[in-house]
């Protein structure tokens, strides 16, 4: 245990990736087919761990998202349904191709669509329905999919928190028609950034895949960056260093009412006047990337493993403490806890009193969108979303904790929540 100190995430980058990033970094002269050859190992493998026909990397989610949307046909008048709890650049790349963004509300505890809400929503203008697995909690897929294919709607997976999560025995990204993926340094699975688009259609994977071929490749200056910061966020958040560097740091920011964690990785909410034109200039993966990806494939598993038994064992220990309200999961979802996201009405005192136990916590990055002045002329009442926002707080559940550290968190939460009754 880090004396106490228990951070908020801890990456599933390691030495081992960034040994491996090194050995393909310094390879300078490995570029064109060698990069097209390893990417396109990895995006076979990981076709193959979701079920799905076709994976294509992309630079981003929202890119990926948005290449998608295209590769569809959406345009001008369509709507497309997406979860009123999410994060602000998926509803933001729907007006950049004429269709508007509808908002539908989650479940209060799951976070996630409500497939009545999803009902609601449809008109004849729908195109297509984002159930977002938020949080790594699958939605309910089974229904979601029934009310779709009654009104040829396409099913588009949000598993940017969720890659190996499953819904009935099945993984998510191959429940609906098309998923993307991100693989971002704090998510479970990383290949120093980029994305992943999945599909059984052909004609959608070769129209992004065109898209994507056309641009640059990705930064070699940008991905060594990434691996430094990988390397330095494993070493940071490690026992034998968090307790007098990192923690420290946040609670004296949390006093200062600034959180230097979130500021580092979160970025502005808004909206796009057009793609950001470096999405196209450097789409293409390289080998590194893929590399790095197939390391952590291996991994993901034993690593969600863990997630699993630390989140199985907070919904036992955390179910009846006073004040605090713990998640709830869709029917048939087998959730890997990205994040284990409990509700206080006092959340940010709830916050506070946690750090100032050692234990680091976060409200996160996603926002309620249904009455949001982004995207005003898109408005609808989403309470659920409304009030899961306001009182959300992620606790860590990350693989790294050890039973002691489980012990302590707990112990924290019951302390706290008690302090604040």
């Amino acid at each position: 245990m880090a004396f106490g100190r228990i951070p908020r995430f801890s990456p599933s980058f390691s030495p081992v990736e960034a040994a491996i990033s090194l050995r393909w970094l310094a390879q300078g002269a490995l570029d064109g087919s060698a990069d097209t050859a390893k990417v396109e190992e990895w995006e076979s493998e990981f076709a193959r761990y979701i079920g799905a026909q076709h994976a294509v990397m992309v630079p981003s989610a929202r890119f990926g998202f948005y290449l998608l949307l295209k590769s569809l046909g959406v345009g001008e008048g369509d709507e497309v349904i997406v979860p009123a709890l999410t994060y602000f650049a998926i509803p933001a790349m729907v007006p950049l191709l004429g269709a508007r963004p509808v908002f539908a509300d989650v479940g209060l505890r799951t976070h996630v669509l409500d497939p009545d809400a999803f009902r609601a929503a449809i008109t004849p203008r729908t195109k297509a329905v984002v159930p977002t697995h938020l949080f790594g909690t699958p939605c309910d897929m089974d229904a979601i999919r029934e009310i779709a294919h009654e009104h040829d709607i396409q099913v588009i997976e949000d598993c940017a928190q969720s890659t190996g999560a499953r819904s009935r025995g099945q993984r998510v990204g191959h429940l609906g028609d098309h998923a993307y993926y991100t693989f971002g340094l704090t998510k479970n699975i990383t290949t120093l950034s980029g994305a992943m688009v999945t599909t059984d259609d052909a004609n959608v994977a070769h129209s992004i895949r065109s898209e994507i071929a056309a641009g640059g490749p990705t930064s070699r200056r940008k991905l060594a960056k990434e691996a430094a910061t990988g390397l330095a966020m494993w070493a940071a958040t490690h026992p034998a260093l968090y307790w007098a560097t990192v923690h420290p740091a946040v609670v004296l920011g949390n006093k200062l009412g600034e959180d230097p964690i979130h500021d580092r990785f979160g970025e502005a909410e808004r909206r796009y006047d057009e793609i950001p034109g470096y999405y196209y200039s450097s789409s293409k993966a390289r080998a590194v990337q893929a590399a790095v990806g197939l390391h952590q494939l291996g991994r993901i598993d034993d690593l969600n493993g863990a997630r699993i038994r630390n989140g199985r064992h907070l919904d036992g220990a955390l179910a009846h403490v006073p004040g605090l309200t713990t998640p709830e999961y869709p029917p048939g979802s087998e959730p890997i806890y990205m994040s284990f996201v409990v509700h206080h009405p006092r959340r940010n005192d709830l916050m506070e009193a946690l750090r100032s136990r050692g234990v680091d916590t976060t409200v996160g990055y996603m926002g309620a969108f249904g009455d949001h002045p982004l995207f005003q002329e898109y408005a609808a009442d989403c309470p659920n979303a409304a009030r899961a926002f306001d009182e959300l707080l992620h606790l860590p559940v990350h693989p790294n904790l050890s039973p002691t550290d489980r012990d302590h968190l707990v112990e924290a939460v019951r302390a706290a929540c008690l302090s604040l009754s």
